[in-house]
């Protein structure tokens, strides 16, 4: 005898398949939410981790594990960042005995690298005529997110190679760790690269003066071309 009962359970069961098959069907390899999400959670984990060091850790492992997910849609990406997954998993280990400030010159530098690829086979995503609006859209705020993640790794690698090329108020960067480095030039990239430009922290060498210019103009840049562009041609679409 069958209970009266199994019947809702069975449609409960029914709609819980259905609703998880969706999100299988947009979060996929090459997935932008996906990646906007990962993106937008290693920005808050990478402002409060001098607080929690542990958990933003743990945090990392878990964006990166989502990120490699999203990038296996492209094999060469794909390959790309597990090396770069491992080699920065290597170094927060301290597994080679370099000198810190050998260390976070060579973070800084594959960091760079890296992102500047990523910035790259995204936007090449986002422009693809087959690429939906909603993706090219979301594509765009994802590479947003990796312009400004590029442009903190390089405020990273003008200090460690010149130290103290930039004043902030309390301890100088160069007496602070890495963890905070990462979350102090991760603020004043936001800040550089949306114009705000509040003066808490000042570049000093002419380096460091050349990359906050060009990270303001290079944000002026990014709104007006892609993020323009993508609006009108998702406006174009809805009106055709």
């Amino acid at each position: 005898m069958i209970s009266t009962q199994d019947g809702p359970e069975r449609h409960h069961a029914a709609r819980s398949h259905v609703a998880l098959q969706a999100i299988r069907s947009r979060v996929q390899p090459g997935s932008f939410p996906l990646f906007l999400v990962a993106s937008l959670f290693l920005y808050v984990l990478n402002g409060v981790a001098f607080e929690l060091p542990g958990r933003a850790i743990l945090g990392r492992i878990v964006v990166a594990c989502a990120g490699l997910y999203v990038l296996s849609a492209n094999r060469v990406t794909f390959w790309l960042a597990i090396l770069v997954v491992l080699s920065l998993i290597s170094f927060e280990a301290r597994v080679w005995t370099l000198d810190p400030r050998v260390g976070r010159v060579l973070q800084d530098a594959i960091m760079t690298g890296f992102l500047l690829w990523l910035l790259v086979v995204v936007l090449r995503e986002v422009f693809r005529p087959v690429t939906t609006e909603r993706d090219a859209v979301v594509g765009a705020l994802c590479g947003f997110l990796i312009l400004l993640m590029v442009f903190t790794r390089v405020h990273g690698l003008i200090e460690a190679l010149n130290p103290d090329a930039y004043r902030t108020y309390g301890p100088p960067f160069s007496e602070r760790s890495d963890a905070m480095l990462v979350s102090s030039f991760q603020y004043f990239s936001t800040v550089t690269l949306t114009t705000v430009g509040f003066g808490d922290i000042v570049p000093i060498t002419p380096a460091a003066r050349l990359v906050t210019g060009l990270e303001a103009i290079a944000g002026q840049l990014y709104l007006a071309v892609v993020i323009a562009t993508l609006v009108g041609r998702v406006a174009s679409a809805r009106r055709g």
